[in-house]
């Protein structure tokens, strides 16, 4: 039913890690301003009433 193609959209060249860049991800994903933040938050809003 499902066709799944696990070929990467574009290709991905890394020459060094970059501790900026992932600092700046980490945030995003999980920190005080994050997406999962205001994700638990809309769930704990949702079932409090």
């Amino acid at each position: 039913m499902f066709h799944q193609v696990k070929d990467l959209q574009y290709d991905v060249r890394v020459s060094a890690p970059d501790p900026r860049l992932a600092a700046l991800l980490l945030e995003q994903f999980g920190g005080v301003n994050g997406e999962l933040k205001a994700g638990m938050q809309y769930f704990t809003q949702s079932t409090n009433g």
